[in-house]
């Protein structure tokens, strides 16, 4: 049984495998003994919402995440020394037991000489406390620290989905064991540390590099700035799965966070402009995890000219935005261009277009990338994807070349688009013919022997032998055409090509437009 004095408002607890935190400790009308009002990390484990028989001992953030249970129930709490020692350190009798379970398998596969390679050296290695390096409570009832003294090469601790509960515990893991760097607390509820607490808890923190609270029921950016505080040296924090939504423009955050190099903000809600753009302002930061947050839009800044960089993420090299509901991927290339070190973006590929289209407008956009969804950029997709945004908005361009204003933001929207024309130069071989397509020609039909002059437009695949009795009509001459006999006159020669084959047309003779035509 757990002892009474453990038990107060904001403990966490396990029932089976199910965990919750205590709400109320007390007695309940018309019932004998103490009650535990518990709130159940699962929304739809309990019975009601803190309220039995019309009276409201607590709250739960559910309707039915609430439960009234005797202390009988809950499994009983560990200290994290227990925890490994139970877990991680070899006794007579769990040796006694391994050797019963090699027996039954020898057993099972009518194998007698079945051994375990490297049996005999796990009890010897396994007690020395002083040689673990990475250990793992995960699912163990720990709340509370013990004597961690022992612990003298512990690197990294993952005691996530136990019972701690309270900061003030993780302080003290931290203080006894100054080789830990890295903590996962994922999927634990903590209660907020007094103010005067903070400073005090800072130093305990003072090793560590590396956290992990995933799915530990944050409500906000602020909440989680209050707690940076009490980590002087945090370099990666992971707040995957978490309620975090508005990133405030708050300078505590920027001292708080200045040494973040990883954030982890996957499937949180930081999806709008002015959110992305306050993480901008983390001095230090070089990879940023965005998956899974509903973003729409990526804009940086509107006054950033085509050929400089942004004030915000100097230090980013790499960002995550898969599972975003992303607008305009073309837009969202263009603003990551405007950031000065990117290197590395994994996102989903634009489904109305190409997966290969989508790889070369990024590439083409973005110049300093090396890598797109975790596959390295070779030099000739990046000059393949250049020309192909060359040829793409090689129409935009000529429409605003004329216009200095037209074409600044055009640039401003296309900043890919003068360093390409640098490489490549103009475009305009890409440019659509303006010219009027048209069937006919003009031809200018001369009588050598009266010095008569006439124009006419014509088709240009008109034969010889109708354009024979054209002639014969406009010059009012003879129906007796067999005599009449046709020259093309090239002017530029000063030579006439006798035009002799009745059946084949002007285009054959390439007769152009304003040609002239000599008949006698």
């Amino acid at each position: 049984m757990i002892l009474q004095n453990h038990l107060e408002h904001g403990v966490r607890i396990k029932v089976g495998q199910h965990f919750g935190t205590i709400r109320y400790v007390g007695e309940v009308p018309n019932t004998e003994g103490e009650w535990i009002g518990i709130e159940w990390d699962d929304p739809e484990r309990g019975k009601h919402s803190g309220s039995v028989n019309g009276v409201q001992y607590f709250q739960t953030r559910s309707p039915k995440a609430g439960s009234m249970i005797r202390s009988e129930k809950l499994t009983k709490f560990q200290t994290l020394e227990q925890a490994i020692t139970e877990k991680y350190i070899s006794t007579e009798d769990t040796l006694h037991v391994d050797s019963e379970m090699i027996r039954a398998v020898q057993k099972q596969l009518h194998a007698p000489l079945f051994e375990i390679v490297g049996m005999e050296k796990v009890g010897g290695k396994q007690s020395n406390l002083q040689q673990l390096v990475d250990v793992s409570v995960r699912n163990c009832p720990v709340n509370a620290a013990g004597n961690l003294s022992s612990f003298v090469n512990l690197q990294m601790l993952d005691v996530s989905s136990t019972l701690l509960w309270n900061w003030t515990v993780v302080a003290n893991i931290a203080e006894q064991i100054p080789t830990l760097q890295e903590l996962n607390l994922s999927n634990n509820r903590f209660v907020d540390p007094y103010e005067e607490q903070i400073s005090m808890l800072a130093q305990k923190f003072q090793n560590i590099r590396k956290i992990i609270l995933r799915s530990c029921a944050l409500g906000s950016w602020s909440e989680l700035v209050r707690l940076a505080r009490m980590w002087p040296a945090i370099e990666y924090l992971s707040l995957e799965q978490n309620d975090i939504g508005y990133i405030e423009d708050e300078a505590p955050y920027i001292v708080a966070l200045s040494r973040l190099k990883y954030l982890d903000l996957q499937k949180n809600a930081v999806r709008d402009v002015e959110s992305i753009r306050n993480l901008g302002k983390l001095p230090a930061l070089e990879e940023l995890q965005l998956n899974g947050n509903g973003i729409r839009e990526v804009r940086f800044s509107e006054d950033c000219p085509h050929n400089e960089k942004v004030e915000l993420f100097r230090q980013l090299r790499t960002i995550y935005l898969r599972d975003n509901p992303l607008q305009d991927q073309c837009s969202t290339f263009n603003e990551l261009d405007k950031l000065a070190r990117l290197e590395q973006v994994t996102l989903d590929p634009d489904p109305t277009v190409s997966y290969e289209e989508t790889v070369s407008r990024i590439v083409g956009s973005i110049a300093g990338l090396r890598m797109f969804n975790r596959s390295t950029i070779s030099e000739k997709l990046r000059r393949d994807s250049e020309c192909d945004m060359w040829k793409l908005y090689a129409n935009q361009w000529a429409e605003v070349r004329n216009d200095a204003q037209q074409l600044k933001a055009f640039f401003k929207s296309h900043r890919m688009y003068p360093r390409v024309m640098e490489r490549l130069g103009s475009p305009e071989q890409f440019l659509p013919d303006t010219r009027k397509v048209t069937n006919m020609i003009h031809l200018q039909l001369l009588n050598e022997m009266t010095g008569k002059l006439r124009e006419k437009k014509v088709p240009k695949r008109i034969n010889l032998h109708t354009l024979q009795n054209l002639i014969v009509k406009l010059f009012g001459l003879p129906d007796n055409t067999s005599s009449l006999r046709l020259y093309l006159l090239d002017r530029k020669r000063k030579v006439r090509i006798p035009l002799e084959n009745l059946g084949k047309s002007l285009d054959f003779y390439s007769v152009e437009d304003n040609d002239t035509i000599v008949f006698e």
